[in-house]
């Protein structure tokens, strides 16, 4: 892209000169990888959490009478609760950082001219309208559900 064509491209003020394509192109996909990146980080941490719950959750069952002062018990669940804390946390982070994320990606496709109607096809922006769908809530849902459950074995009556 000459900077001649970028600099008539809407909203693009005309600052970056000589190498505006290369510049957006190396940021986009700098920003895309991040996003799949943070993506599978989010994966990793929320499966791992789970799977240290069921662990957990699946010992305490078989710990019997072990377990049976209300001191240790309340001990291990405050544990629990702080990994449920971090993990939280790390998830909520990474929510706000995709965010931010997500409009660097958005605002490199203004300035490449895909949401412009007719820049490279006629009568339509090269991207359809986006929306975020961010996965926070589910993954919270999922810690908080599992904080529930340990809470339930380390505290509930057995039958």
């Amino acid at each position: 892209m000459k900077s001649q064509e970028a600099s008539s491209l809407p909203g693009n003020t005309g600052v970056l000169r000589g190498h505006e394509f290369e510049a957006l192109k190396c940021r986009f996909e700098n920003q895309v990888e991040q996003l799949h990146r943070m993506t599978l980080i989010d994966i990793r941490v929320f499966s791992g959490y789970i799977t240290l719950q069921l662990g957990f959750g699946a010992w305490i069952a078989t710990q019997g009478t072990v377990l049976a002062s209300v001191t240790s018990r309340v001990g291990l669940m405050i544990i629990d609760s702080v990994l449920a804390a971090i993990a939280g946390k790390l998830i909520y982070n990474s929510y706000r950082r995709r965010k931010e994320v997500a409009g660097v990606v958005r605002n490199c496709c203004v300035a490449l001219g895909f949401k412009t109607v007719g820049v490279y096809l006629d009568g339509a922006t090269l991207d359809v309208p986006t929306r975020f769908y961010p996965w926070v809530r589910w993954y919270i849902l999922g810690i908080v559900a599992a904080l529930a459950g340990v809470a339930l074995v380390l505290f509930g009556k057995a039958a």
